[in-house]
């Protein structure tokens, strides 16, 4: 039998979507903790969350044969993602919101479809960058930034190793200061 058509990798998708979306619930019910000032309920929220979070990841495995997916493809499943929760998801539900006379609500639902579209460019574009050598070099020199240590260089490579706190070239992102 096939494993993706069987009922128990179906029930593993459902197990993995059900824990996923009970961490991202019981996150903001930590952060409705924290703003009560019920920091100890606070951290059982974040506590239970990162359960849930973790079994997601046992789940997520399962159904990849014992692998979690590589960065490069979260990239092209995250672009995926967000793209069509922008340009049909949500663009439905401010039709519909609209239709219903729920103004403010689709205008809401457009917002978040802006956002995801943005969302999909900048993990379109990183892939792009990765798959082009040019994510932690670029054909000119520009300034790289250790999310360390706060080190800046410039060079059109981040250094492997930062020279202030021996973190990994992974570490260095583009600095932008944009404030």
């Amino acid at each position: 039998m096939d494993f993706q058509q069987s009922e128990t990798y179906k029930n593993l998708l459902k197990a993995y979507e059900a824990e996923l979306l009970t961490s991202a619930k019981f996150e903001i019910n930590a952060d409705i903790a924290q703003y009560e000032t019920y920091i100890e309920i606070r951290n059982l929220f974040m506590f239970t969350a990162n359960n849930n979070r973790q079994h997601a990841r046992i789940w997520l495995r399962k159904m990849n044969q014992g692998n979690l997916p590589t960065t490069v493809q979260n990239l092209l499943e995250s672009t995926r993602i967000e793209t069509q929760m922008a340009s049909d998801m949500y663009q439905q539900f401010a039709e519909t919101a609209r239709r219903e006379g729920f103004l403010e609500i689709a205008a809401l639902f457009s917002g978040v479809a802006n956002i995801d579209y943005f969302h999909a460019a900048t993990f379109s574009t990183i892939y792009e960058n990765i798959m082009n050598e040019q994510y932690f070099c670029k054909p000119v020199n520009v300034l790289w930034i250790c999310l360390q240590c706060g080190n800046i260089l410039s060079g059109e490579c981040a250094p492997l190793i930062c020279p202030v706190c021996g973190f990994p070239q992974g570490y260095y992102k583009l600095f932008q200061n944009v404030y």
